[in-house]
């Protein structure tokens, strides 16, 4: 892959490709010894987390715990930091079957590799340089792996001080070598896609802030938040489309949708992908605001550009309980999604929704808002597994011909006392 290259915005601005500090660590080979060694492959891992504290469970084929808190905050190994933080994710898409990345973010700013099951440490890459007594953090959101010498981090937050080097600017995407967990000096300055939009009668700059990416051919669909600094604007809600190879960039919008960050695979579709548009309002929590601005994309990429195949909108159906959090695709048609509660009157609640229909089916009911998290969905094996944070476990469901019934629960971790949030299929 060329490393000289330009991305050019197709309306003609040119992106800014910069060297990054080399601030990673690699131990090559089969890497240091770092974790226990597993008994088996993972298939499955659960993050767990109270946002102060994480903790991360391996799970086989089966479900059944390999480890059930193989890697937490109190884990000490080599490389840049000691310590996962309690704001813990992990890639959209694992690099593949026989390594396992983290993602540290807020305040943190770091990704981390390691090989399974042996537990021995790949790498770690910074994703800032030195930031003094600035107090920036970059905040990465996913790692976007494109082949064996090459992944992007997007960076969600941006740098007001015009004057900080590229490496703590921020609001991007950098470029790192997955093979030796090295800064390539490659950066996708997203600063072209903020827009300028009207609160109070004052004109208030929105960032591009990507979140997750999954990467379709040469392409890389980018979630996009687009809101401003102080939280009171947001732009059109959008996706960019980043062309590794042909080195382009565009973006597409979804008129009347807003905080498009979220992007997922979609099951025995290898060209689609379905976005999330949780919505904005100002002030926040205004519910006839984030309804009228809540929806769900499913795109078509090809050679080129991308087709919208369909937008569902929580505001063309009165009935609708605006369910778009957590967003897990079933198909071209299906997906899941959870509706949160509001500490009063309602609790969480995770709906089947039919994009062709509007149709909205409940899956699981929670006691609790907030509770539920990111679910894991096995097409081959019609198995959903969904963390409840309320009953401190992860609650599996088959599918059937009439939807999804509870088969069981598994507690992960108990004596820690930190709730399942997140779970992810490995491969």
């Amino acid at each position: 892959m060329k490393r000289d290259r330009t991305f050019i915005l197709l309306v003609g601005l040119v992106l800014t490709m910069a060297g990054c500090g080399d601030t990673s660590t690699s131990t090559g080979g089969l890497g240091t010894p770092a974790l226990d060694p597993l008994d088996a492959t993972p298939a499955y891992a659960v993050v767990s987390s109270d946002f102060s504290s994480s903790s991360i469970a391996m799970l086989d084929e089966g479900f059944e715990l390999i480890d059930e808190s193989w890697l937490n905050s109190g884990t000490t190994y080599p490389g840049l930091v000691a310590t996962l933080s309690g704001d813990v994710v992990l890639p959209t898409r694992q690099q593949g079957t026989g390594t396992f990345s983290v993602i540290d973010r807020f305040l943190t700013d770091v990704v981390t590799q390691f090989f399974v099951p042996s537990g021995n440490l790949h790498g770690q890459a910074r994703t800032l340089g030195e930031t003094g007594d600035s107090g920036f953090s970059s905040n990465p959101q996913d790692i976007i792996f494109i082949d064996e010498d090459s992944a992007w981090i997007p960076r969600y937050e941006f740098n007001l001080d015009e004057d900080a080097p590229p490496e703590n600017q921020g609001n991007d995407l950098v470029e790192i070598n997955p093979s030796d967990w090295s800064a390539t000096g490659m950066r996708i300055d997203l600063s072209v896609l903020n827009t300028m939009e009207m609160v109070d009668e004052n004109t208030v700059e929105t960032f591009a802030r990507p979140g997750r990416g999954v990467l379709i051919g040469s392409t890389i669909v980018l979630g996009l938040d687009r809101i401003s600094a102080a939280f009171d604007a947001a732009g059109p809600g959008a996706v960019a489309l980043v062309d590794v190879e042909a080195e382009s960039i565009l973006t597409l919008e979804f008129e009347g949708l807003k905080n498009c960050g979220r992007v997922v695979p979609i099951p025995g579709e290898p060209t689609k992908a379905a976005i999330a548009c949780v919505g904005f309002s100002n002030p926040f929590g205004d519910a006839v605001q984030i309804r009228a601005t809540s929806g769900i994309a499913v795109i078509d990429v090809q050679t080129g550009g991308a087709a919208v195949e369909r937008v569902w909108r929580a505001a063309d159906d009165e009935d609708s309980v605006v369910a778009v959090n957590a967003l897990i695709a079933l198909d071209a048609e299906r997906v899941l999604a959870v509706a949160n509660g509001n500490f009063v009157d309602t609790t969480d609640t995770l709906y089947e929704i039919d994009l062709a229909t509007g149709s909205q089916s409940p899956i699981v009911n929670s006691t609790g808002s907030f509770t539920i998290g990111t679910s894991a969905y096995d097409a081959d094996g019609g198995r959903l597994y969904t963390p409840d944070a309320a009953v401190n476990a992860v609650i599996e469901l088959a599918e059937d011909a009439g939807g999804f019934t509870e088969v069981g629960s598994t507690e992960i971790a108990p004596s820690l006392g930190l709730p399942p949030t997140q779970v992810y299929r490995l491969n």
